[in-house]
């Protein structure tokens, strides 16, 4: 898992934002601007604990479902993807 990990971050075809949203999580974890205070008791804590745990669940199944060199593999842009693997983009169709 280990060494899934550090191909996943240096895998161009990984979108930044995937990649960055454990460092994102832990920079709310130790900044002074929180959703709920760190003053007040067990609530404030609470916050961060969830914001952490989110985090790093979403980069623990992304890690597992990530194969390097697979055409599978996670697209940079976040599109869906057909068989082929190119993007299924809906289209906006006007009336008038």
């Amino acid at each position: 898992m280990g060494t899934r990990f550090f191909q996943y971050v240096r895998d161009p075809k990984v979108g930044t934002w995937r990649k960055l949203a454990g460092l994102l999580a832990v920079l709310y974890f130790v900044s002074p601007v929180d959703a709920v205070p760190d003053f007040i008791p067990l609530f404030g804590w609470l916050d961060d604990l969830g914001v952490l745990s989110a985090a790093a669940l979403f980069m623990v199944r992304e890690v597992q479902r990530y194969r390097p060199g697979a055409p599978d593999a996670v697209p940079g842009d976040g599109l869906p993807r057909d068989e082929a693997g190119q993007p299924r983009v809906p289209t906006l169709r006007r009336h008038g």
